[in-house]
């Protein structure tokens, strides 16, 4: 008894060409790496996004960091609620 199925899904075809060429390039088909992607969010019901920032991003980081350890006094809240209007300023 074939215990095999097809799933179909749309997706961009830029990014299914890039991903084919990556898995290539690694040895191993594209439905492998589909099969360890459901099979590891079955097993831990969950899924992870891991993106790269923007240098920019990264540089804004770093300069409020820098900042908040020369005045760590400007980054003091006294309630979550202040904290949230803090982010949404």
């Amino acid at each position: 008894m074939n215990t095999k199925t097809t799933i179909t899904f749309k997706t961009d075809k830029k990014l299914r060409d890039a991903a084919k060429r990556t898995a290539d390039k690694l040895g191993i088909p594209l439905t492998t790496v589909m099969n360890a992607q459901l099979a590891q969010f079955v097993s831990e019901g969950r899924f992870e996004v891991s993106l790269t920032p923007r240098r920019e991003k990264v540089r804004e980081w770093e300069r409020i960091s820098d900042e908040f350890e020369q005045h760590p006094e400007r980054f003091h809240v006294s309630s979550i609620e202040d904290f949230i209007a803090d982010l949404r300023a």
